[in-house]
């Protein structure tokens, strides 16, 4: 069996993250970053996440695929409403294998864990992620997900007060 095929590989578990695991979630957080040349626009605190992963509801929601080496990925994900849909959604913000276990089924895995989740609360999964990802384009493509393409906006603090004071 390839190791696309696992559903899960048994040497690896994926479970929810707690409030506990907010230092373990910001140091992924922090490599994810840097992998994707972004380090300079993380912000995330252990404070802030600690918060977001303890509160009632959950202000964010995370699973952590761990192993023999402790954690190696994660998946982020919360809740939104969107008004298209008239749905409520689960919106994937970000996942990340290390690259030393990648082609394990981590990645797999964790998508496992938010099918099980979406399906468990009757809510679509949705998601962004950068066009030229092509490694990811690809992965999502094989678990049957859907893309379509579309600009994203941010709007900075910084920049809306500048707009204010027009």
């Amino acid at each position: 069996m390839s190791p696309e095929k696992l559903t899960q590989p048994t040497t690896y578990r994926v479970r929810v993250a707690t409030e506990a695991d907010a230092p373990v979630l910001l140091a992924l957080l922090r490599e994810f970053a840097a992998h994707e040349e972004s380090a300079q626009f993380m912000l995330a605190t252990e404070p802030r996440l600690r918060e977001a992963l303890g509160a009632t509801p959950p202000l964010l929601r995370a699973a952590l695929v761990e192993g023999p080496e402790g954690a190696v990925g994660f998946a982020t994900y919360t809740v939104d409403f969107m008004t298209w849909a008239n749905s409520r959604v689960l919106r994937l913000d970000d996942l990340y294998v290390r690259e030393s276990v990648r082609g394990a089924g981590l990645g797999r895995a964790l998508m496992r864990h938010l099918a099980e989740v979406g399906t468990a609360e009757e809510l679509p999964v949705r998601w962004e992620m950068r066009p030229e990802n092509a490694s990811a384009r690809a992965f999502y493509g094989r678990i049957g997900a859907i893309s379509r393409e579309k600009t994203v906006f941010r709007w900075m603090p910084d920049a809306m007060r500048r707009f204010l004071a027009e």
